[in-house]
């Protein structure tokens, strides 16, 4: 029987808890990694009731929610200092007191009488005790089916995670969209059909190749190319020429810079209306003086060492939520360069061949221990991770069953696979719990027979709906109908729970309970690849068989080391508190950014201490408007619009980051406070923004 103990009103974790659910992940796997490599074993719901888990951290139960990294893993000031001083002691050196600088400086030190953020904690205090409608997913009963109209059952019963930002957009909204949307559509027809009339038109196409006559776009270049077929669909290929280019350039900026709170934004220009970018050279030697006045005469403008102009931008738009991009040369640059004396920057084979160096392995070991599993395998990038485990990890006979905003990743890995495929409601226990009560009982289509295996797959946090996921919900559900839990903690781990463990430890979930733990060290890392965890046998199998392990290049071992670097900050095992100031200044940053926009009266999606903030737009004309308005006023943002998103849902996505200062975050709201006047974004006090 589930259980059905609900949570009324949240409540602090204690030090001494969250001290104890971090020497439990430190403590709860070995490093021995001999193992018998057997595949993952077939669905135990066919056959007898799948067994008990443990439960390390059961024992904490509702404590582990967003209120925790409230109240948890702060530092005094006096144990700062004896940190600090301890640490010039030890290593008389530049990078000690490049060290003692940081941790002096980082905004979000805990000084008597100077706490910036103690208005942000009361607030989120007084949210946590106002919250009554979070509780625990009650399974159905066998006997006592659910009872939609229930007073305790609202939003179909799942946890509703405090305070989530969950906004239905407006008719007017909708209706002006759709009518962007048509106009675009309709003038693209227009121009397509008087192009071919008139014979004219950049994107004109000939039934005949002449000397003169470009190729037709989609086409091979030949002397009588109406025997190919196209290679661009003619939908693909309309949307892109008739809308994709007219905001062309709020896409795809490089830069000339790290990926820091600050970042330097190239500038780029087209003189064909935004069918090609190109970026800008020397200001002295372009063509058109009045570009040449304009960017001398702007603001936040600034040229590289080789004369390229840029625009010197806060960025809210990179991975970059442990700010290991900022303080890069005083916490990662020694270990990292240093590895380049013993070992290359390419290994140059796969992981089956020549691929595995001492780093690689330790790394694995790493993972393991940090996020509570026995073993884990390192690839050498995210989407790849997420494409090449599932497909190895299931087949034809077996069920997927997806929540319906996973990531491409899975959505590509998931189709390849050749298993079948079911999404349920976003984050709606209730729905997936119909969904695999379902499958059980009518088994594989026309044969009946049972499923070989179910796998459920969630993302610890959404990327693009900045929500988190009711793990403790999905794991319910899951272990009451013997369906195993792939958890994509890309955006999550290193960026919640008191340590930076990931969903498990924010929601208080035992790893044990999550077979399959995924993530990146793309965002909270400083690095790149991906890895997953589980069980020593689950993880021999994988390296045999998987082919982002098999045929892939390794990870560079210096990427290697900067991963290894970046873990020693987070767990404190560099000396120093950076670690944890970091998730603290993380999860300040994100609610106190979250706060000011919801006062703004702006549609923003997702949970508190993610940082993830999705702003919604809506009308596609909006996502080229807001992008250069923004970088116009020296913000580096990411929009983004249909077919990433459903076409409705237009939107803006900010990423914070520990690197982040108040008085950075103060200005960027100042900003978009003007922006959201001027593009009536206010759709949170207005029907018409």
């Amino acid at each position: 029987m589930c259980n059905t103990n609900t949570t009324k009103s949240k409540q602090y974790l204690s030090p001494v808890a969250a001290s104890t659910l971090a020497n439990t992940y430190d403590d709860s796997c070995s490093s021995d990694n001999d193992g018998v490599p057997t595949p993952l074993p077939a669905s135990p719901h066919s056959s007898a009731p799948p067994s008990p888990r443990g439960s390390v951290i059961g024992s904490l139960g509702d404590n582990a929610n967003i209120s925790t990294a409230t109240a948890t893993a702060t530092t005094t000031t006096a144990a700062a200092k004896k940190a600090s001083s301890s640490l010039l002691a030890a290593h008389d050196d530049d990078d000690a007191r490049g060290r003692l600088r940081l941790v002096s400086k980082i905004n979000y030190s805990r000084r008597e009488g100077d706490d910036p953020y103690a208005d942000v904690r009361e607030r989120m205090e007084a949210l946590s005790l106002r919250d009554k409608s979070r509780h625990v997913y009650h399974c159905q009963s066998e006997t006592q089916p659910q009872d939609d109209d229930d007073e305790g059952s609202e939003k179909n019963n799942f946890m509703v995670a405090t305070p989530s930002s969950h906004h239905e957009i407006t008719i007017f909204a909708a209706i002006t969209t759709y009518l962007g949307y048509v106009v675009l559509i309709v003038t693209g027809h227009i121009r397509d059909v008087c192009a071919n009339i008139f014979r004219k038109g950049r994107y004109f196409r000939s039934q005949s190749t002449t000397a003169t006559t470009p190729n037709p776009p989609g086409h091979y270049p030949s002397d009588d190319f109406t025997k190919y077929a196209p290679l661009l669909k003619s939908w693909e290929n309309f949307y892109t020429r008739r809308l994709y280019h007219r905001i062309q350039d709020c896409f795809n900026r490089p830069i000339a810079s790290r990926p820091s709170a600050i970042i330097s934004v190239l500038e780029r220009v087209s003189f064909d209306g935004n069918k090609t970018m190109s970026v800008l050279g020397k200001l002295s030697n372009l063509e058109d003086e009045k570009i040449a006045l304009s960017y001398q005469m702007g603001q936040h403008y600034d040229t590289t060492p080789d004369g390229r102009v840029v625009r010197k931008c806060l960025n809210l738009g990179s991975y970059n939520y442990l700010g290991f991009a900022d303080d890069w040369d005083v916490t990662c640059r020694k270990d990292v360069m240093g590895s380049l004396d013993n070992l290359p920057s390419s290994v140059g084979s796969s992981r089956l061949e020549f691929g595995t160096t001492t780093l690689h392995r330790r790394v694995e070991t790493i993972v393991a221990s940090f996020v509570g599993k026995e073993d884990a395998l390192v690839l050498n990038m995210g989407f790849n991770t997420n494409a090449t485990i599932i497909p190895t990890l299931t087949a034809r006979g077996d069920l997927i069953v997806s929540d319906e905003l996973n990531h491409t990743s899975i959505v590509n890995g998931a189709r390849a696979s050749g298993a079948a495929i079911r999404t349920f409601r976003h984050n709606d226990a209730s729905n997936l719990e119909f969904i695999l009560r379902e499958a059980i009982v009518y088994g594989q289509p026309r044969t009946r027979r049972p499923w070989n295996r179910i796998l459920v797959v969630v993302e610890g946090i959404y990327s693009m709906e900045g929500e988190y996921c009711n793990l403790r919900n999905v794991v319910t559900v899951c272990k009451k109908y013997g369906a195993y839990v792939y958890l994509d903690e890309a955006h999550s781990i290193g960026a919640m729970g008191p340590t930076g463990r990931g969903c498990c430890e924010y929601t208080g979930v035992d790893p044990a309970d999550v077979d399959i733990l995924m993530g990146t060290f793309t965002k909270s890392f400083g690095g790149m690849g991906g890895y997953v965890a589980a069980d020593r046998r689950i993880i021999a199998e994988l390296r045999r068989e998987c082919a982002g392990s098999a045929y892939h290049n390794s990870l560079s071992p210096v990427v290697c080391q900067q991963i290894i670097s970046s873990f020693q900050v987070i767990m404190g095992k560099d000396g120093t508190l950076i670690g944890s100031q970091k998730l603290n200044a993380l999860r300040d940053n994100s609610n106190y950014f979250r706060m000011r926009l919801t006062d703004m009266g702006l549609h923003v999606l997702g949970n508190y201490d993610s940082p993830i903030m999705p702003v919604m737009l809506y009308n596609p004309t909006k996502i080229a408007a807001f992008s250069r308005e923004c970088l116009k006023r020296g913000l580096a943002v990411v929009v983004v619009g249909f077919p990433a998103v459903p076409i409705l849902m237009s939107r803006a996505r900010f990423c914070i980051s520990a690197g982040h200062t108040r008085e950075e975050l103060d200005r960027a709201l100042k900003e978009l406070d003007e922006v959201a006047d001027l593009l009536k974004l206010r759709y949170a006090r207005s029907t018409f923004g």
